[in-house]
């Protein structure tokens, strides 16, 4: 190969790589939902990374467990908070099999904040199963020897609110026994 058709051809690729992250980032700017970008590239795909858009996550969700014991009469206990935690290392980026069931329990109870939000009836989402997979999680985070009953609260905590917002109550379940089939 000639040195001049060498010279052209790392040119052109050049200026196609440029082009392509130019139109990359113009299409990824806040105001590029409307942006067409079609005849500006000459057909190729232009990524669009949109994460978490249009709803970005703003708050946290926990999941509180107190307990009481086998009378109704009994005191329950302080709310404690349950939520599972995930550690993150260097090797979570390749690889992370420990995270399948927090995310589970994550989704279940952002389920229940949806239905919340969508005023669900109380009836109908204590037969969800979101609630159940909340529910017998709540019971296998459950500690307290002699408890029979216990009962969950899921909670949104608001990071960046002021502090009079940061917690707002999604759900809290009625009285259950300490295990369930």
């Amino acid at each position: 190969m000639s040195v001049d058709l060498r010279r052209a051809a790392g040119t052109a690729a050049a200026v196609a790589i440029t082009a392509h992250l130019v139109a990359t980032s113009l299409f990824n700017t806040p105001d590029s939902f409307n942006l067409d970008l079609r005849r500006y590239v000459g057909g190729w795909t232009v990524p669009g990374w949109r994460f978490f858009a249009p709803n970005p996550g703003v708050q946290n969700v926990h999941l509180l467990v107190r307990t009481r014991g086998g009378s109704t009469r009994t005191a329950p206990s302080d709310w404690v908070d349950v939520t599972p935690t995930i550690r993150h290392g260097f090797w979570n980026v390749l690889m992370n099999p420990k995270s399948r069931g927090p995310k589970a329990l994550f989704d279940a109870m952002q389920q229940l904040s949806v239905m919340k939000a969508n005023y669900s009836q109380f009836d109908w989402m204590v037969s969800s199963t979101a609630y159940e997979l909340v529910r017998d999680a709540a019971s296998g985070l459950v500690s307290g020897g002699d408890s029979h009953e216990f009962q969950f609260l899921l909670m949104n905590y608001f990071p960046a609110a002021p502090p009079e917002k940061r917690m707002q109550p999604i759900l809290v379940s009625r009285w259950e026994g300490r295990f369930h089939a």
